[in-house]
């Protein structure tokens, strides 16, 4: 029989962590289980895979003899969060998976390895990349992504090398947002990756759960993208389509421009949007370059019952050009502040239906929103 013993905290963290890889309804019962396999170097491997993405994580354990099992996950990780923190001794027949903490005790039926379809194949060569730059980058394009597009390639993110540049891009056809980095020294080839959004908000997770780590590994193979950072080994399939040419849709000519502090335009574009019963919390702007201000003004969803209005002044530095009044998407524009780190960010504008570019000194990244048509 298969024996370890291990702690609550890594057993639960790494279920955790699995989580998201794990099918919670599939017409095949085995991906919605995980694998369990130990090793004789001391180490216990939980995996998973749902086709799209699969994980990897080894924890420590002391392990007395070699098992592997496959095991439905959910009740698995339910049992195992209400345990206290305690060892617990994990056994295998291998038709039976027990647990064992001081005088509570489950046992959980095992399901058949042979219909498990295993891990993708990992890639030979690996790229280093910081893990704090990664988390910085994906997250300020993430949100972008499109949840339901028309175009395969919007519903991914842009992870793309071009001589010295690094590139994090991602659009939903109404805003794009841009991370370019030459400051990385990238040893490899140029190449672009399409990853899949649900591939993306498990990296960031994984990413973020690492604390400890401070180098990721990456590199892709047959049409998989594959990431190591610590212990946590992750695949995901990569889009099939071309990425649009987003450089086309960054304007650069404006004939109007100002700078905003950050948390003061966002607090008050939450207030005022709050009478802006709608999903995307319509804002209509007034620029008063003379005054050197912004009146920021809710916009009534067509049809709706009257529920009150709001606005509110914003002054701007180095406004320039001439007056103008625009509508915007008010979520939109709150989730494209809140990915600057600066508290000055820069504004530039053309006509009312022109894309308006967001931007600031010494980042690396840029916003494009296009604005929202307002009724006369």
């Amino acid at each position: 029989m298969g024996r370890f013993l291990t702690d609550k905290g890594s057993l639960l963290s790494a279920l955790q962590l699995v989580q998201g890889v794990v099918e919670k309804k599939s017409i095949n019962p085995i991906l919605s289980s995980i694998v369990i396999e130990t090793s004789s170097d001391d180490q216990v491997t939980i995996e998973a895979t749902n086709l799209e993405e699969s994980i990897k994580i080894a924890i420590w354990a002391e392990v007395y003899s070699n098992f592997k099992v496959a095991i439905p996950f959910r009740r698995l990780t339910e049992f195992v969060r209400e345990l206290p923190d305690l060892p617990i001794t994990v056994t295998s027949d291998g038709n039976l998976l027990n647990i064992e903490v001081e005088g509570i005790k489950a046992s959980f039926p095992t399901m058949d390895l042979e219909d498990y379809p295993g891990l993708p194949e990992e890639p030979t060569e690996l790229v280093q990349i910081g893990r704090e730059f990664l988390i910085s980058s994906i997250g300020k394009v993430d949100f972008s992504i499109a949840k339901d597009a028309v175009s395969t390639a919007l519903m991914g993110m842009l992870f793309k090398k071009e001589g010295s540049t690094i590139s994090f891009v991602s659009t939903d056809g109404h805003r794009l947002s841009l991370v370019e980095d030459s400051s990385r020294g990238l040893e490899v080839s140029d190449f672009e990756i399409l990853l899949p959004r649900k591939g993306v908000t498990e990296i960031l997770k994984i990413l973020e759960k690492k604390v400890e780590e401070d180098v990721v590994y990456f590199g892709t193979s047959s049409n998989h993208f594959f990431m190591k950072v610590g212990s946590v080994k992750f695949f995901t399939r990569l889009l099939d389509a071309k990425f649009p040419n987003y450089k086309r849709v960054i304007p650069t000519d404006f004939e109007r421009s100002f700078v905003v502090n950050k948390s003061d335009m966002m607090k008050a574009v939450k207030r005022v949007s709050l009478f802006s019963d709608d999903k995307i919390r319509t804002l209509k702007i007034h620029f008063l370059p003379e005054e050197k201000k912004l009146i920021l003004v809710s916009v009534k969803p067509s049809g709706d019952t009257f529920i009150g209005v709001a606005s509110q002044e914003i002054y701007v530095e180095n406004a320039t050009g001439t007056e103008l009044t625009f509508g915007i998407n008010g979520r939109y524009l709150m989730e494209a502040l809140g990915a600057f780190d600066s508290e000055k960010v820069r504004f530039e504008l053309g006509d009312p239906l022109w894309p308006i570019k967001l931007s600031t000194d010494g980042e690396n990244y840029i916003h494009v929103v296009m604005p929202v048509t307002l009724e006369e």
